[in-house]
């Protein structure tokens, strides 16, 4: 509401500019670009005749921003299993790719109902693999078999109160095809699900994230001579640790639900460095130390340290088991992982590169990880709507505005004849501004009428 003095027409001119500040002080880039396509929509049924084509375009262009703004980053975070081909918006960004890597795997308990994940979702490496023979003097191979960061254990001897080293890394499709040099993911969720006879289903299932940084990852490979054979696996020497449970029990981030209910983990950010692309991982078995001796069964891996351009290493989902139906395969682990990638040069020409129109600030994105941070881990069901885009993911753009401007915002065709908003969406606010204040003589007139 504008309030008038009479006797004083010079401070109603004041006034109103420091009204019209305040209004453009609230409008940002995205209410701007919204507001101009209900502008367009206005001119368009507000002409001497109703122009369909024009009505037709203004509602689509309307659609489509709402559209992109349901399916923001937040939501990429909240729903990664159902938000496919999402990037990290960025201030400039550059031509990139885009895939989904989900799979899945049973998993058994052992004979006391345990069970025990460990998962890091940012990792990818080459599936191109060599032998490579171990020196000139001996006779012994080494191949590739795949490198993994999700570690399972359900050895018998896991009880959940003391460390215990018994874990083996899962292919889940970590190995990619070479046609990428770079990537960085920018959503990830892991699932686990009750799969089990329902008359006999017991115990509980607890998630946490923990955040060591181990510069370390799993492999499978096989050493061979010329008579024989054996597959070994290199897992991180860290995660002996937890077989105790307490360890999750204790963490920062935690959940424990019944059996039935499962589990569901999201990953976010860390910080920043999340943001920057990491090098695909080539095969690292040629550049590793091997306890070499007569006994095939003991040349053994003395490391998998990898450097850290490979991998992103702060950030691991952990989920246990206690008291579930004992040696049953009755988990079923979903991995979903969506990663933004930068093409090898031999591909350019091959692969599908475009670059995302969706600018988010520092803030928004900071924002969004907070509200990721409130409850990263749930059931199994919880949060995985995907029949409604945005759901769950935040107030939409039709909410925030309504909230932000409390109804105080003039017409449509009052804020266009005010300069304060064109019907151009491509036009900047800084233009807009400057013309709102040139026009400040008029804005009273138009605001008051």
């Amino acid at each position: 509401m504008i309030r008038i003095n009479n006797e004083d027409p010079g401070r109603n001119i004041k006034y109103q500019e420091d009204a019209d500040k305040r209004l453009l002080s609230l409008i940002d880039d995205t209410d701007q670009k919204m507001l101009s396509y209900i502008g367009r929509l206005y001119e368009a049924t507000h002409s001497e005749k109703l122009d369909f084509d024009k009505i037709k375009n203004a509602v689509d262009a309307l659609q489509e921003f709402n559209a992109k703004n349901d399916y923001s980053y937040l939501n990429n975070l909240l729903h990664p299993e159902s938000c496919k081909g999402v990037k990290i918006p960025s201030q400039i960004p550059i031509p990139s790719c885009s895939f989904q890597l989900h799979n899945c795997v049973t998993l058994r308990t052992n004979h006391s109902g345990n069970l025990a994940i460990i998962f890091n979702p940012y990792f990818l490496a080459s599936n191109i693999h060599n032998k490579i023979p171990a020196n000139q003097v001996e006779s012994f191979n080494y191949q590739t078999n795949f490198y993994s960061t999700l570690f399972v254990n359900n050895d018998d001897s896991l009880n959940g109160y003391s460390p215990n080293e018994n874990w083996y890394p899962i292919n889940i499709g970590q190995e990619i095809p070479p046609v990428y040099d770079q990537y960085r993911l920018v959503s990830a969720s892991l699932v686990i699900k009750y799969i089990g006879r329902l008359d006999v289903v017991s115990g509980v299932i607890g998630g946490a994230i923990v955040f060591d940084e181990t510069p370390e990852i799993g492999a499978s490979y096989d050493v061979s001579a010329a008579d024989a054979a054996q597959t070994f696996s290199y897992i991180p020497k860290n995660l002996a640790k937890y077989g105790n449970f307490d360890l999750a029990m204790d963490a920062f981030y935690r959940q424990e639900n019944l059996c039935l209910e499962g589990i569901r983990q999201l990953y976010f950010p860390l910080d920043n460095s999340y943001e920057e692309y990491t090098r695909l991982m080539v095969d690292e078995l040629a550049q590793r130390e091997f306890v070499v001796t007569g006994d095939l069964t003991k040349n053994i891996c003395k490391n998998m340290v990898v450097d850290e351009s490979y991998l992103k290493n702060g950030f691991r989902q952990m989920v246990y088991v206690l008291g579930a139906p004992a040696n049953q395969a009755c988990f079923k682990l979903d991995i979903y992982c969506n990663f933004e990638c930068l093409p090898a040069s031999p591909f350019l020409n091959y692969l599908p590169l475009s670059m995302s129109t969706n600018f988010v600030s520092p803030e928004m994105k900071k924002e969004a990880s907070t509200i990721i941070q409130q409850k990263p881990i749930m059931k199994s069901n919880e949060g995985d709507d995907k029949s409604t885009p945005g759901n769950g993911s935040g107030p939409s753009i039709w909410q925030r505005m309504k909230a932000k401007f409390m109804d105080s915002l003039p017409g449509i065709g009052k804020l266009i004849s005010a300069g304060l908003v064109t019907a151009i969406p491509q036009l900047q606010l800084g233009t807009v501004l400057s013309n709102a204040m040139a026009l400040a003589g008029n804005t009273i007139n138009a605001f008051t009428k």
